[in-house]
C-alpha cells in the first residue's frame, strides 16, 4: 500500500504545474518588510529598536561566526545553528548595511554548498534534517539581493537545495521512513513541508511550492493542518497533536507551520486562514496553557500506540518559543481577529528573542504598528497565595499564577530566620511556572521564603513570607517491610513519604509495603528518581520470594518515559498493557483490587484518573501491597554514579476511596480596582470526609468557556485575580478536591 501511494504521489508531481511568478525577496520577509525594519531601526523607534538590540546580542548574529559544514550534514542541530547564523547576518546587512555581516552569510552558505556531497544522514535523518534545510533556504532568500553573492554561487546553492536537500524532505513526507503516516509527530512533517516550500521560493520551482501547499492542506502525515490540530473546542481553542507529549515539541512544530504560512502569504497565498483559521485555534490553545490556564483535552493515540491520556505538563510554562509575534501581528493587527491568549503571550515575550528551530526576533521583523505592540512598562503583580509543603529533605513551594500573564519568570529568596536576611536561591526569566522545589535543605531547620515576579520592566515586590521545616526520614511504620538491602526511609510528611533504594531488575526490584487483606486501593505519587533506576511504581504481590505473582503499575520503559501495567501469573507469564506513552515525573499511580480483578490507573494530579488496563490475577486474599524500585536503568535527569532510589509521597492504602467533597459555599466577587477582582468564599469541610487537598479557581472571559486560572491551598478563603484589562468581562466559579475527586462547582459570580 505504501509503495502504491508513493508511486501515485510521485506521478502527480510529474504533472505540469501552473507557472508561478515568485516574489523576491519573498521568504519570511518582503522588500516592504525590510524597508519598514530599516526605517524604524534607523529612527530608533520602539519596539523595533528593542528587537534590534536583542538580536545584536545573539552570538549567531556576529560577523565572525564560524560555520561547520559537513558532507552529509551529520548534526542537524549544528546545521541549524549555521543556517540561523546565515539568516541573522543577512538580516543585519539588510537593516544596517554592514557589509561584513553579508560576507559572513555568504561564507556560511557557500561553505555548505561546496562541502555537501551526500544526502543528509545521521540521528533523526531523514526527518528532522528538514529544520535546517528550510532555514538554509529562508536565509538564502534574505541574502539573494546582496551584490557580493554571485549568480554562480547562488546557482551552486540551488544545486545543494535541489539535489541533496530536497530529496530527503520529499522522501520523508511520502514514505515516513517506511512507517505508517501517523507514527511521526507533527514537527517532523512541518519542518519538511516548510523546507520544500522555502526551496520552491528560492529556486523559483512552482512544483515544489505547490507540493508543500498541497501537503499543508491534504497531507496524510501529522504535519498537515487537519492532523496537526486534530481537535477543536468552543472558545476558539484547537488541540495541537503533540500536546500530550510535551509543550516544547508542541511549540516547535507549531512555530514551523506558522513560518510556512508566512512564506506562502508573501507569495500571495493565504494559508493562515485555511480551515476557518484552524492554526490560530492551536495558537490560542498552547498560549492559554503556557499562561497557566486550563484547556480541554481529548485522548490521542496512533498506530504505534503512543497513548496520551492527558495534556502533558512537561515544559509547561516554558517561554523558549518565538512565533507568537508573527501570529499576533498577522491575525490580530492585520486581520483584526480576536486572539486574547496569543496577544498575551506575544506581549509577555516582547521584545521577542530568537529560538532554536524557528528564527524568532518577531518584534523586529513582524511588528506592523507600534501602538498595537507596546512594550511592558510596569513590573508584574506580587505573587500571592504562596504555600510551602515539607517532604523528606525537600520543601515544595507553590503560588497562584494570577499575574502570570505579565510575568516571564520568578525569583525565590530564602532565609533561616523570619526577619531575614533573604538571599536569592533561584531565578528564571523564561518560565511562567508557579512552583519551585528546594532540595538544599536540612531536617530540623525552618526555612522562610518569598517569591517575586519578573518581566522586562522589572521585579515585583516580594510576597508575604511563608515557612516550612523539611521532614527527617525515619524507620518504616509498623507492619511495613522492605526487601531492599539498604534502609528504606519514611515520614508522615506530604501524605506519607518513602525513599526506597533500588535493587533487582524490572518488576523483581526492591519492594516496600505491607500485608493487606481483601479489596483495596493503593495510591502513590512518584516524585523523583535518583541514580540508575530501572523501574519505579506501585505493586501488589504474593509472598513467594522466588517468582511471586505480581500486578504492578510502573514507569521506566523507553528511556524512562513509558508507563506500563504488568501482571505475572503463577506460571511466570507476564502480560503488559501500555499506559501514557510520555509520562513525566511527578505522576500519580493507582492499583485497585476487587477479588481477583486488578485495575491500573494513572493521573497527572491525583484528582482526574485515567484507566490503563484491567487484568485478572489469582492472588491470595491476603497479599502484599506497596512500592517498587528496580535498578539497572538510565532514566532522564539522573546521574549513574548516584545510588539508585525512588522517592514517593501521598502513599495510601484504603479499603474504599472517599466520596468527592461537598460543593464550596457561596462565592462572592468584588471589584477592588480597574485591574483586580477579589473572590471570597467560606471554608467548609465535612467531618466524615478527608480534608480537602486544594481549591481550583475557574474564569470565563466574555462568556467564553470556563478555564482554570489558579490552584490554591486547602485553607484559602479568598483569591485576588490581578493584571486584568477588563474585570467586568470575567465570571468565576470554584471547586474543591481531594483524592476522592472534585466537588460540585460553586455558584457562578455575576
Amino acid at each position: 500500500m505504501t509503495s502504491l501511494r508513493t508511486l501515485l504521489f510521485s506521478l502527480c508531481l510529474l504533472a505540469p504545474a501552473l507557472a508561478r511568478d515568485f516574489i523576491h525577496p519573498g521568504g519570511l520577509h518582503t522588500q516592504a518588510d525590510f524597508d519598514r525594519m530599516k526605517t524604524k531601526v534607523a529612527a530608533k523607534e520602539h519596539p523595533w529598536i528593542d528587537g534590534w538590540e536583542t538580536l545584536l546580542k545573539d552570538r549567531k548574529a556576529a560577523s565572525d561566526y564560524k560555520a561547520a559544514p559537513h558532507p552529509h550534514m551529520a548534526s542537524r542541530q549544528r546545521a541549524q545553528d549555521d543556517a540561523t547564523a546565515a539568516y541573522l547576518n543577512a538580516l543585519r546587512w539588510v537593516i544596517s548595511g554592514e557589509k561584513d555581516h553579508a560576507e559572513c552569510a555568504v561564507r556560511i552558505l557557500n561553505g555548505w554548498a561546496s562541502t555537501v556531497n551526500e544526502l543528509p544522514k545521521g540521528p533523526d535523518q531523514p526527518g528532522l534534517s528538514g529544520i535546517p534545510i528550510g532555514s538554509f533556504a529562508l536565509a538564502a532568500e534574505v541574502l539573494r539581493t546582496y551584490p557580493g553573492w554571485s549568480a554562480a554561487d547562488q546557482d551552486k546553492f540551488k544545486h545543494l537545495l535541489l539535489d541533496y536537500f530536497y530529496p530527503v524532505c520529499h522522501d520523508f513526507l511520502v514514505r515516513h521512513n517506511g512507517s505508517e503516516d501517523n507514527n511521526y509527530w507533527a514537527n517532523w512533517d512541518t519542518c519538511n513541508l516548510r523546507a520544500i516550500l522555502a526551496i520552491g521560493v528560492f529556486c523559483d520551482d512552482s512544483a515544489k511550492f505547490d507540493e508543500a501547499v498541497d501537503y499543508f492542506k491534504n497531507g496524510r502525515g501529522m504535519g498537515s493542518l487537519k492532523n496537526a490540530v486534530p481537535f477543536l473546542y468552543p472558545g476558539g481553542l484547537g488541540q495541537w497533536q503533540e500536546s500530550g507529549r510535551d509543550q516544547a515539541h508542541a511549540m516547535g512544530g507549531m512555530g514551523l507551520l506558522v513560518e510556512t504560512c508566512q512564506v506562502a502569504w508573501n507569495q500571495g497565498l493565504d494559508l493562515f486562514s485555511h480551515d476557518n483559521n484552524r492554526l490560530l485555534a492551536a495558537g490560542e490553545y498552547t498560549a492559554q496553557f503556557t499562561l497557566w490556564k486550563g484547556v480541554p483535552y481529548t485522548f490521542y493515540t496512533n498506530d504505534d500506540r503512543a497513548n496520551q491520556y492527558y495534556i502533558s505538563r512537561n515544559y509547561k510554562g516554558r517561554l523558549l518559543t518565538s512565533h507568537f509575534e508573527l501570529m499576533y501581528n498577522h491575525y490580530v493587527v492585520r486581520q483584526k481577529l480576536k486572539a486574547p491568549q496569543v496577544q498575551l503571550l506575544a506581549e509577555l515575550r516582547r521584545p521577542e528573542p530568537g529560538e532554536v528551530d524557528v528564527f524568532g526576533y518577531g518584534t523586529l521583523t513582524y511588528t506592523l504598528d507600534a501602538k498595537a505592540s507596546p512594550l511592558t512598562t510596569a513590573p508584574p503583580p506580587t505573587p500571592r497565595e504562596v504555600t510551602a509543603t515539607p517532604g523528606i529533605n525537600r520543601i515544595e513551594l507553590k503560588w497562584s499564577p494570577s499575574g502570570a500573564y505579565t510575568a516571564h519568570g520568578y525569583e525565590v529568596t530564602r532565609a533561616t530566620s523570619p526577619g531575614g536576611p533573604f538571599k536569592s536561591i533561584y531565578s528564571t526569566n523564561v518560565w511562567t511556572t508557579p512552583t519551585y522545589t528546594d532540595t538544599d535543605v536540612e531536617p530540623g531547620k525552618t526555612y522562610h521564603y518569598t517569591i517575586a515576579a519578573l518581566n522586562n520592566a522589572g521585579k515585583s515586590q516580594p510576597s508575604t513570607p511563608t515557612s516550612a521545616e523539611p521532614a527527617k526520614p525515619g524507620p518504616l511504620p509498623p507492619a511495613f517491610q522492605s526487601t531492599s538491602i539498604a534502609d528504606t526511609s519514611f515520614s508522615d510528611a506530604a501524605g506519607h513519604s518513602f525513599i526506597v533504594p533500588a535493587t533487582g531488575k524490572a518488576i523483581d526490584g526492591s519492594f516496600t509495603g505491607t500485608p493487606i487483606e481483601g479489596d483495596f486501593d493503593l495510591t502513590a505519587r512518584l516524585v523523583e528518581w535518583r541514580g540508575p533506576v530501572g523501574m519505579m511504581g506501585i505493586i501488589v504481590r504474593d509472598s513467594d520470594s522466588k517468582s511471586p505473582r505480581i500486578a504492578a503499575m510502573t514507569l521506566g520503559d523507553a528511556g524512562g518515559r513509558q508507563a506500563r501495567f504488568r501482571t505475572r501469573d503463577d506460571k511466570g507469564k507476564v502480560t503488559t498493557k501500555p499506559g501514557n506513552d510520555y509520562t513525566w515525573l511527578p505522576v500519580w499511580f493507582r492499583l485497585q483490587r476487587h477479588g481477583d480483578d486488578f485495575t491500573a490507573y494513572q493521573s497527572p494530579d491525583g484528582i482526574e484518573w485515567f484507566e490503563v488496563g484491567k487484568s485478572t490475577l489469582n492472588l491470595p486474599t491476603a497479599a502484599l501491597a506497596g512500592l517498587l524500585v528496580s535498578a539497572e536503568g538510565n532514566p532522564p535527569g539522573t546521574k549513574k554514579e548516584d545510588p539508585p532510589q525512588g522517592l514517593f509521597d501521598h502513599v495510601t492504602i484504603e479499603k474504599n476511596l472517599p466520596a468527592p467533597p461537598p460543593s464550596p459555599g457561596n462565592l462572592k466577587a468584588t471589584k477592588v480596582s480597574n485591574d483586580l477582582i477579589r473572590l471570597d468564599w467560606p471554608l467548609t469541610n465535612d467531618a466524615t470526609q478527608p480534608p480537602i487537598s486544594g481549591i481550583k479557581i475557574e474564569a470565563s472571559l466574555d462568556n467564553a468557556p470556563f478555564y482554570e486560572i489558579a490552584d490554591l491551598s486547602p485553607t484559602a478563603t479568598s483569591f485576588e485575580n490581578t493584571g486584568l484589562k477588563n474585570p467586568a468581562a470575567f465570571h468565576y466559579r470554584i471547586r474543591t478536591y481531594h483524592r476522592g475527586g472534585y466537588s460540585p462547582y460553586s455558584n457562578v459570580t455575576p
